[in-house]
């Protein structure tokens, strides 16, 4: 069920769309003005937004550009009348998710408040994720050589029209690299469309991509700004062959009228397209067309430095958000923390730690509040220490030993006796380690 406000100022339609709504068994909220609508905004949560064009105090395009700056993971739909489609389109490419026309067709409104309903799940937890990932330079947390080069790949390549493939596995953080490579660039005022492509039904992809009848797709929305095809793998083979069609020429086709391509095209994947291609399930000439500008986001037990910086930073999210003095996580959970192999990165990092900080009495985290299946992960979800890289076992103890260490000399603010008394070695051992580790004091 989704609480879902009605905004518009003829009472009679408030009543039918409410009506329709309760029978799909979701909550409707009205309000007969942008105005009014505003205010419910700012002090209660929903799912969707179904708002009028033509209203006073308040229309619904100013209601919209309010909607998309302070709650940009709600999608808005329009209420328009025949005569104002055009203005319609105008507001889905100001970012309305879609519009529906009066006299509603019910089969087009259920359907469109499905997909809608389907869409505010997906972006409020691409939000929240978001939101935790971007550091106020609108990073992700990391300081690895690995991500730096990410930094330093999408600052050289924003501003450029090449197609980009982001790969790596789900939760390293793909849709935040594909806002930052929008809001870098010289489109950042123009639309970023997110098509969540593992969502859509493989009967609607062509229509959602390319549009149908009045409805404009994806294409034609970003036009001027950038289109992510999130999981480009779910897309069928018929879909593949028409997108890579319309990349390679430029242009589609939509109601026998010929449309031309003006977004830059970032694509991305948890799945191992080359694999995909020799199953036959991936064309190589799609693969090949969008993997112009490659990005891999490596997992996050590849880069273990990164761990304790993202614990620091989720505790301070999830302590601001449930008003609890909690500030950080003792050394043993660190540890812990740092050798469990995520399989689900940062997603899965972010979930544990907001489970810890509602389950913690003290002002740090302890070993004791983190979830149970951190410590009763089966073997297969475990790091492999065997294979091609002979010292990986040596750098993942001194990344461990390292972390535990910065720790301790840390909290014990830079004494380095203070420090050893708390790891229970003698001074001259942990200067050693300082020395050895190239830290910092």
């Amino acid at each position: 069920m989704a609480r879902i406000l009605i905004v518009d100022d003829e009472e009679s339609v408030r009543k039918v769309l409410s009506i329709q709504l309760r029978r799909m068994n979701h909550e409707p909220i009205e309000a007969e003005n942008g105005k009014l609508a505003w205010e419910l905004l700012k002090k209660e949560a929903f799912s969707t937004v179904i708002t009028d064009l033509k209203m006073p105090e308040m229309d619904g395009l100013e209601l919209l550009q309010l909607i998309r700056k302070n709650h940009p993971q709600i999608p808005v739909i329009m209420i328009t009348a025949h005569g104002t489609i055009d203005t319609a389109v105008d507001a889905m490419k100001s970012g309305a998710f879609d519009y529906i026309t009066k006299p509603f067709n019910q089969d087009e409104f259920l359907k469109t408040i499905e997909r809608a309903t389907l869409s505010a799940e997906s972006m409020a937890k691409e939000f929240q994720r978001s939101r935790a990932f971007l550091r106020q330079e609108e990073k992700i947390i990391g300081t690895t050589d690995e991500m730096e080069k990410v930094y330093s790949l999408v600052e050289r390549v924003a501003n450029t029209s090449s197609n980009v493939l982001i790969t790596g596995e789900a939760g390293t953080g793909k849709e935040v690299i594909a806002r930052l490579l929008h809001d870098k660039s010289e489109r950042r005022t123009s639309p970023l469309v997110r098509a969540y492509l593992a969502a859509c039904p493989v009967n609607q992809q062509l229509e959602n991509l390319f549009g149908h009848q009045d409805h404009p797709g994806w294409f034609e929305l970003a036009e001027g700004g950038s289109i992510y095809l999130d999981e480009i793998g779910a897309l069928s083979l018929d879909a593949q062959a028409k997108v890579y069609d319309a990349l390679t020429t430029g242009t589609y086709a939509r109601e026998a009228k010929e449309m031309r391509i003006q977004c830059r095209v970032i694509a991305s994947t948890d799945f191992n397209l080359l694999e995909k291609i020799e199953a036959g399930a991936f064309r190589k000439d799609l693969f090949y067309c969008l993997n112009v500008v490659p990005i891999y986001l490596p997992a996050l037990r590849e880069r273990t430095q990164d761990i304790e910086p993202l614990v620091d930073h989720f505790v301070q999210l999830f302590a601001k958000k449930f008003k609890k003095n909690i500030t950080g996580a003792d050394d043993q959970a660190v540890f812990h923390l740092i050798q469990y192999p995520w399989p689900g990165n940062i997603r899965e990092l972010e979930n544990c730690i907001e489970y810890a900080v509602n389950v913690a009495d003290r002002s740090l985290i302890m070993t004791e509040n983190l979830p149970q299946h951190l410590f009763t992960a089966p073997s297969s979800s475990r790091p492999n220490w065997e294979g091609p890289l002979k010292d990986n076992l040596r750098l993942k103890v001194e990344a461990l030993e390292k972390n535990v260490v910065e720790n301790a000399i840390r909290s014990a603010q830079g004494d380095i006796l203070k420090a050893s008394q708390k790891l229970g070695v003698p001074p001259s051992l942990l200067e050693e380690k300082v020395l050895a580790l190239k830290i910092s004091i």
